[in-house]
């Protein structure tokens, strides 16, 4: 117990410090930012979810005396609870017949979209989310920064601002959830393979290429989409559930991609198109999200010639 609370301790240390890193200002501050959790996950699923428990104490206590109480909040709900509820989960088995029978990928991604849902969700009522608000002030930022660049020529019409500008605003809860899910499930991965590394990982290597979403999640996730229409904040709210569970969907039509492209000469360029359109434009991802749920009812990844790989991709 004593060596778990002190793994504990030193996680909780890093991960505030990972969180506060963006007041550094430097070029690895927003890098250092997603990596809040790393430590947290490592610590939960290397010596279970107990230390993963008080890392997250830790680290909030601590950006409460030293940041705000506010802080220490947002950390809790982006970071430290939803990471402790998904190690607790990851770590969940069961005895078969032919062995232990883990906790499924897809139900470990459907709790971390709810997880990241919900928490998103309670951090936007904390901070406040008013979208007129929002768009007026980031207008008046890229106002007075054109007008600082005079070498870039004219700067634009107000109104042509306050209408991109709402769009963006707009589309942020989807945006944002979307990111954040995409972080969690970035820190677990990266903590699965630390912890594997060290021999401290009892949950063996599964294929990524296998992970489904449980159908569940489908009319979830539609439902979300259609209630994302109504006026703030209900639509905000509903945003960024169908940010999250789409994106959770677009992440299984990668898998799907992965293994449908397999044996193709042109793969290695179709894959490298589509990861760069998502990094530089971000609009695959909803073919993807539509792949994904294609797959959960088609099943198209045992539909492919051969069957679906017998090696992790």
């Amino acid at each position: 117990m004593m060596q778990i609370l002190l793994i504990g301790l030193g996680a909780g240390v890093a991960a505030a410090l990972l969180f506060v890193s963006p007041l550094s200002g430097t070029s690895l501050a927003l890098p250092l930012f997603i990596l809040t959790g790393l430590p947290v996950a490592i610590a939960g699923l290397g010596w279970t979810f107990l230390a993963a428990i008080a890392a997250s104490a830790v680290a909030a206590l601590l950006l409460a005396l030293l940041a705000s109480p506010t802080a220490a909040a947002i950390f809790l709900l982006l970071f430290g609870l939803p990471i402790v509820w998904l190690v607790r989960l990851a770590g969940l088995s069961r005895p078969t017949e032919a062995g232990r029978e883990w906790y499924p990928l897809g139900r470990l991604l459907l709790h971390a979209a709810a997880a990241a849902a919900i928490g998103l969700t309670l951090v936007g009522l904390l901070i406040g989310f008013d979208i007129g608000t929002l768009t007026r002030t980031m207008s008046d930022m890229l106002t007075e920064w054109f007008r600082l660049q005079p070498e870039l020529g004219a700067p634009p019409a107000r109104e042509e601002l306050e209408a991109f500008v709402r769009l963006n605003v707009i589309l942020l809860p989807y945006t944002l959830a979307a990111m954040t899910l995409v972080v969690l499930v970035l820190q677990l991965w990266l903590a699965s393979l630390i912890t594997r590394a060290s021999g401290r990982l009892e949950r063996p290597r599964e294929p990524m290429w296998q992970v489904e979403f449980p159908p569940v999640a489908t009319p979830i996730f539609l439902g979300a989409v259609a209630l994302s229409l109504l006026p703030h904040p209900l639509g905000s709210i509903s945003a960024t559930a169908a940010g999250t569970f789409g994106c959770a969907f677009a992440l299984v039509g990668l898998a799907v991609l992965h293994v449908v492209t397999l044996g193709s000469a042109l793969r290695p360029l179709m894959l490298t198109a589509v990861y760069g359109l998502i990094f530089f434009a971000g609009f695959p991802m909803l073919i993807l999200a539509l792949l994904g749920m294609a797959e959960t009812y088609l099943h198209l990844r045992a539909r492919r010639p051969g069957g679906a790989p017998p090696t992790p991709q």
